[in-house]
């Protein structure tokens, strides 16, 4: 079997690559990008010699990465979909972004030796990999396998807000303006069911927090936006 057949979320995203972007900056009101340069400062802190930007889709974490190292640091983008990837390698040539690598990778078994990484990012991608995911732990242990110990793990990713009345309009927002607006520009409404669903029914922080530190991972910060509809989480490797 080729990497890309038999996962289904790997055919659906082929389904929707070419309107992601615009999709993505049309549903957080460009905020998307705020969020990726914050969570790349915060991996840069340290001054990492190597970065993985897992699930990095279209390459907009990665490209950020970039910027704010400078160039200086390497920085790997891997994902499962060749499409998307194919996007990510099609920017990096458009702006002249040299000597950032994509890779196809499977995240339950990453292309990359023992403690390789200073840091791994991973931009709204593990919900993907731990939300009603039977590989979720096996996605964890790998992510702990490639990073180095002291490294830090740095995810950004949408939740539910903790407040019931902004939870309330959270949902009616993802069921009646994502789903309906999402699969009309992607032309593909299968996609932005499973979006809604995983984003509306994903883990609370305390659960989501106690799964990843489950796989030998300490908890060091937490940063909210937008009443908790979107975080930045930063683990490091015991």
């Amino acid at each position: 079997m080729k990497l890309s057949e038999g996962y289904p979320l790997n055919q659906l995203y082929s389904k929707i690559y070419k309107r992601y972007d615009l999709i993505n900056r049309i549903f957080t009101f460009g905020n998307d990008q705020k969020w990726r340069k914050k969570a790349s400062e915060i991996c840069l802190e340290n001054n990492p010699q190597s970065v993985l930007d897992l699930c990095c889709g279209t390459g907009d974490l990665t490209f950020s990465l970039y910027k704010e190292s400078l160039g200086k640091t390497e920085i790997i983008g891997c994902d499962f979909n060749l499409n998307m990837l194919s996007i990510a390698e099609r920017k990096a040539k458009k702006n002249k972004f040299k000597d950032i690598q994509f890779i196809q990778g499977n995240a339950a078994d990453l292309p990359f030796s023992d403690s390789h990484f200073d840091c791994i990012t991973i931009g709204f991608g593990i919900r993907n990999l731990t939300f009603e995911n039977p590989l979720s732990i096996s996605h964890l242990k790998e992510m702990h396998r490639v990073l180095k110990n002291n490294g830090r793990l740095i995810i950004l990713e949408s939740s539910v807000p903790e407040n019931k009345f902004i939870r309330f309009f959270h949902y009616i927002y993802l069921q009646f303006i994502l789903i309906p607006v999402g699969g009309l520009i992607s032309g593909n409404w299968e996609a932005y069911r499973y979006l809604a669903h995983s984003s509306s029914n994903f883990f609370n922080f305390n659960l989501f927090k106690e799964m990843i530190e489950n796989e030998r991972f300490t908890f060091l910060s937490h940063r909210k936006f937008i009443f908790g509809a979107a975080n930045i989480l930063v683990f490091t490797k015991k």
